[in-house]
């Protein structure tokens, strides 16, 4: 693993790292927002850092959020 830190870009495994999320959630983020792998060395794709900045606001596809309930406030 070491190697991947000589070739000045970031993992998946590292990007989750840096993100605190599962290294799938990265996977489909990337995806959803079209960021391209800058190489590859072997089956391991290596990103470039701005990809991290890229994807941190893409929404997750996870289970949509329940709207507030504005009555709950007053009681």
């Amino acid at each position: 693993m070491s190697d991947m830190k000589l070739m000045n870009g970031l993992t998946i495994r590292e990007i989750a790292e840096m993100l605190g999320i599962e290294p799938k959630a990265v996977m489909a983020r990337l995806l959803n927002a079209g960021i391209e792998p800058k190489q590859k060395a072997g089956r391991t794709n290596i990103y470039d850092p701005d990809a991290v900045e890229a994807i941190r606001n893409v929404p997750s596809r996870g289970r949509p959020k329940k709207p507030k309930d504005p009555t709950a406030e007053n009681k």
